[in-house]
């Protein structure tokens, strides 16, 4: 029998911004801030615009 997958666990966002510097800035915080409440570390799975300024980034939840 084939070995089953499971599907990765999806958290999603959306974030506005004024710079890519900005963005980062603000992904990283995301990141770091449901690790210290979940205790589950994040992974970016996809980006999608939502118009100037705003992105909708898709996260993953990655087993340690």
């Amino acid at each position: 029998m084939g070995k089953k997958t499971r599907e990765p666990e999806l958290v999603d966002v959306a974030f506005t911004f004024t710079s890519d510097a900005e963005l980062n800035t603000r992904i990283a915080d995301h990141r770091a801030a449901h690790q210290r409440t979940h205790g589950q570390t994040l992974a970016m799975h996809g980006r999608r615009s939502l118009g100037p300024g705003r992105v909708m980034i898709t996260f993953r939840v990655v087993q340690k």
